[in-house]
């Protein structure tokens, strides 16, 4: 079966979400981790607040941290759907002041951070957990590399063109 991904984006900020870049940074992650079936992820762009308030109810950590993510179910997906079926593989959050805030420390268009923060999330939603092993750290790495490399040579560089 083909992949089908469908991403919904939704900013509860005043940032910049990069949503396009977002949504194909998914895509494309997805796709590398394996995912061969119609699936759906919703992401979510929220501030320090919400992302402290999600990191203390879920992890037990009264922090703001850049990106989390929630799988539906164990393992990544649902079973025994019918074929064709669309399964709601999860969610991502991503805390845009905090991941502008990394990016500026980092030396790195926030766009880039930002894709990158999508691709980490999105390979947690496919079951790969860096902190579960040395292979799966690995793995993450090349995959978020992957999808920098070539979302960062395509992505518009949101300079503003001088006039003559």
């Amino acid at each position: 079966m083909k992949a089908y991904i469908d991403v919904a984006v939704r900013n509860m900020t005043t940032r910049d979400p990069h949503e396009r870049a977002v949504k194909e940074a998914i895509i494309r992650t997805l796709t590398l981790t394996g995912i061969r079936r119609k699936v759906e992820v919703s992401v979510v762009m929220v501030g320090e607040r919400a992302i402290r308030s999600l990191e203390r109810e879920w992890k037990g950590e009264d922090k703001v941290t850049d990106v989390l993510s929630f799988r539906f179910a164990e393992g990544g997906h649902v079973p025994a759907l019918d074929a064709g079926t669309t399964e709601y593989l999860g969610e991502i959050v991503i805390c845009l002041p905090y991941a502008y805030a990394q990016a500026k420390e980092l030396g790195v268009r926030g766009e880039e951070h930002i894709i990158t923060l999508a691709a980490h999330g999105a390979i947690h939603l496919s079951d790969i957990d860096h902190e579960r092993s040395a292979s799966e750290a690995r793995r993450t790495e090349e995959i978020q590399k992957k999808i920098k490399t070539f979302l960062c040579q395509v992505a518009p560089k949101h300079k503003k063109q001088k006039k003559k």
